[in-house]
């Protein structure tokens, strides 16, 4: 084989290689739930400029939609005990989305939002149609005969 085949051939496989690798990390995020999140908030400074995924469940009274901006804001806590049970000691995040709001979008709603924790202490979703996932608890609950 010539010289420049092989450079060629090796110039492309290394492209190809950094393409792969880049595509990765520009994907990568860290998955946190409501409580982790605010522990990480308050020992590091720079978590800021991370993306991760919040995990949480929805608080229905907290939601609320603009229809003409397309803006909406929610509160998410740790688990469906602290919404049932102690609502009023749980920790919050509050949850700052642009989009349609989503049927799916309801008290008790499991969501996993990927974005940043801002300074504020508020999480901006990405603007990415997949930055909100949603399951409603109602549709997955197994019936009782």
């Amino acid at each position: 084989m010539k010289p420049k085949f092989i450079i060629g051939i090796g110039l492309i496989v290394a492209a190809m290689i950094a393409v792969i690798g880049f595509s990765i990390v520009g994907n990568a995020s860290v998955e946190v739930g409501v409580n982790d999140l605010l522990s990480q908030a308050k020992t590091n400074r720079d978590i800021s400029q991370r993306s991760m995924k919040l995990s949480g469940i929805v608080v229905g009274d907290s939601i609320q939609y603009d229809p003409k901006t397309l803006h909406i804001e929610f509160d998410v806590v740790q688990s469906r005990n602290d919404l049932v049970n102690n609502l009023s000691k749980a920790q919050r995040v509050r949850v700052i989305y642009k989009g349609t709001k989503p049927d799916t979008l309801l008290n008790e709603s499991e969501a996993i939002v990927t974005g940043k924790l801002s300074e504020d202490g508020k999480f901006y979703a990405a603007n990415s149609p997949d930055a909100l996932l949603l399951r409603c608890p109602s549709k997955y609950v197994e019936e009782t005969k």
